[in-house]
């Protein structure tokens, strides 16, 4: 047991020195269990990725700052942690967003996709919108996918517009209904296991 603490030690110390050798031993030893992590969570390689680069660029960039005696991998879990959550909270905020644009009644064609650029948040977005109830669904995926104007999608459907603005108010609302208590449960569950 003292064999590993000893390991440990000269491999925090390295670390600290900027051994990249010491560096390299740390990214091997923990590089896919954080990806599994942080895949489970964002549900995106590309994210999940990112989110791992991130975690290790910032514990090399802040090495010398770092405080090692509770642990390299306590260490990476926080950082992981914290980018995830920022990544979550980043969602919910674009979801609020277009809510409230909804409510207002404006108009929400480009701008909307714009704000969902992420390959993942599509996706997620996307299979929300199929279990939506079959006029509304179809509202968003005229509205968001082919980027109709609510006149064209009143022609289109033979509805009136206001009808049109009220179920795509409703689809924004259930989806964000839908989404909101994913990203809660996924940060009660950081909390339950890291902290």
């Amino acid at each position: 047991m003292n064999q590993f603490i000893d390991f440990d030690e000269k491999l925090y110390a390295g670390l600290r020195q900027g051994d990249e050798a010491a560096f390299t031993v740390v990214f091997e030893r923990y590089n896919r269990l954080l990806y599994a992590l942080a895949y489970r969570y964002l549900k995106s390689g590309e994210e999940a990725e990112d989110a791992v680069q991130y975690t290790f660029m910032k514990v090399w960039g802040q090495r010398d700052s770092f405080d090692f005696r509770s642990g390299i991998r306590s260490l990476l879990f926080t950082i992981l942690k914290n980018y995830i959550l920022n990544e979550l909270r980043h969602r919910q905020i674009v979801f609020e967003k277009h809510y409230e644009i909804a409510q207002q009644g404006e108009e929400v064609d480009e701008g909307f996709l714009k704000e969902f650029e992420s390959k993942e948040l599509k996706e997620h977005l996307w299979s929300a919108i199929s279990e939506l109830p079959p006029q509304k669904r179809k509202i968003c995926q005229l509205k968001i996918g082919k980027g109709l104007s609510n006149q064209e999608i009143a022609d289109m459907m033979q509805i009136t517009v206001p009808t049109v603005k009220s179920h795509y108010t409703q689809a924004i609302k259930l989806l964000r209904s839908a989404i909101e208590p994913l990203i809660m449960l996924l940060h009660a569950v950081w909390l339950y296991f890291f902290y």
